[in-house]
């Protein structure tokens, strides 16, 4: 399944586009759940998601589609069950573990949680 192009194929003169787009895309309080459940717990189906962010199905879903679209999640068919999805984190996003908590350094922006 291909996804938008990943972080480290980005090029300088589309920073400001994708710096404009992580915002948007971040800036839903939902999509930031999403991606605390995603850093914290690695591969995950929507079905799990949803009930960890408290979200419908059909919410989660709308929600995994534009950060997908946004270049943060990569989708994986579920080997034994051809219906199903499992969605990570893109390998360029690595969640770091501080003495504080975790975090996410996108380069531009720091997401603490």
């Amino acid at each position: 399944m291909s996804g938008a192009k990943p972080l480290s194929s980005r090029s300088p003169a589309n920073a400001s586009r994708w710096e404009d787009l992580i915002f948007q895309t971040l800036g839903n309080p939902k999509r930031c759940r999403l991606l605390y459940a995603l850093a914290r717990n690695a591969s995950q189906s929507a079905s799990k998601l949803r009930v960890g962010v408290g979200l419908s199905l059909d919410a989660t879903l709308k929600h995994l589609v534009a950060m997908r679209s946004a270049g943060l999640l990569i989708v994986k068919q579920d080997p034994t069950d051809a219906r199903r999805r499992f969605y990570s984190l893109v390998p360029a996003i690595q969640p770091v573990t501080t003495a504080t908590g975790h975090m996410i350094d996108f380069g531009f922006l720091v997401v603490r949680f």
